[in-house]
């Protein structure tokens, strides 16, 4: 196998090594039938493959797409799932890596040094969840300048325009609302995370949709406050005025509000509806979640198709925004309000 090389294969068929590499790359195949078929079968008895790095150089296609979408989420894992199904039928080889956080300056140096390194290993387009929305567009400037597709998953980039596949958030706020105003709510509370686009989209439809019908808007509060545990328990425990219903970001944070509203002696959902999203089968939510499937699988697909049109493309089109909508999973955590 050390000898899978095209001159080995030349050497044995007694033919130019010219012949050999047009008639395994299927170039010219003014060759006979017979010739052909030697070169093959000698092909396949050495197990000979080609040499991707020098295919490479030659065409100036690796091959391979950098993904950096985190894997440590069921969530996650579809959209990755997603991805490859598209690129397993193209022929397109994913090179997965991603940063966990970005709290300090070395996990932002981090991200960087991962997408150097996926330049330097001549991926044709990245796909990425960015860990933080701060970024500048200064940071992504090597992959603009050298015309590298870039496609952002499940979290925009306000200083970047670029390509975008992720969740119709908004349409999402807007379910959750309607889903509590049929069910006889009156007063609600949105938790989301200030420095969340999605939160943000997600409260913006919620609270359109619940000002529409009520007149007034829902109360909201940020779950990553450091007091949010105990400002909300003082919410709660307002038995006249507290909310019947609370919808969260994700279905992580509406489990932190079951458990402090079970300390706060309320029973789920007699007393108070909770609504999530993501569906991410949590196994310490102990509750039946009313969440939002946001259909991970179909975002990962998506964006993998747009990845191949934009790789294979010769002019650039313009940017495109492509949002799926969740859909409302009803499951035992809303009911009427008492």
């Amino acid at each position: 196998m050390k000898n899978a090389t095209m001159k080995a294969i030349a050497e044995e068929a007694g033919v130019s090594l010219t012949t050999v590499s047009c008639i395994l790359n299927k170039k010219n195949l003014k060759y006979s039938a017979a010739t052909k078929d030697r070169i093959y079968a000698i092909a396949e008895r050495l197990k000979y493959r080609p040499n991707a790095l020098i295919h490479g150089m030659q065409t100036g296609k690796s091959g391979m797409a950098g993904v950096m979408i985190p894997n440590n989420t069921w969530f996650y894992s579809q959209i990755n799932s997603g991805i490859h199904d598209i690129f397993s039928k193209s022929s397109t080889l994913m090179l997965l890596n991603w940063n966990y956080k970005c709290f300090t300056d070395e996990d932002l140096n981090l991200e960087r040094s991962i997408i150097h390194q996926m330049i330097e290993r001549r991926v044709e387009g990245i796909l990425l969840r960015p860990s933080f929305e701060g970024f500048q567009k200064s940071y992504f400037e090597e992959i603009l300048e050298r015309n590298i597709p870039l496609i952002l998953v499940d979290r925009e980039l306000a200083e970047l325009k670029t390509d975008y596949v992720g969740t119709d958030d908004t349409y999402g706020g807007q379910q959750a609302a309607k889903h509590l105003l049929s069910l006889g709510h009156k007063r609600a509370l949105y938790v989301g995370a200030d420095k969340v686009s999605t939160s943000h989209h997600r409260q913006r439809g919620f609270q359109k949709k619940w000002e529409a019908t009520t007149g007034k808007q829902a109360e909201v509060m940020n779950s990553e406050d450091d007091d949010f545990e105990n400002e909300l328990s003082k919410i709660l425990k307002k038995k006249k005025s507290r909310p019947t219903a609370v919808f969260c970001i994700n279905d992580s944070v509406a489990g932190r509000v079951i458990s402090i509203a079970e300390a706060c002696g309320l029973s789920i959902p007699e007393d108070l509806s909770i609504i999530g999203f993501g569906d991410e089968r949590l196994g310490h939510v102990r509750h039946d979640l009313t969440t939002f499937d946001q259909h991970p699988i179909q975002i990962g697909q998506t964006a993998a198709k747009l990845y191949l049109e934009r790789t294979q493309e010769t002019e650039h089109t313009d940017t495109q925004s492509i949002l799926i909508k969740p859909q409302l999973l009803i499951k035992g955590t809303t009911q009427k309000p008492n």
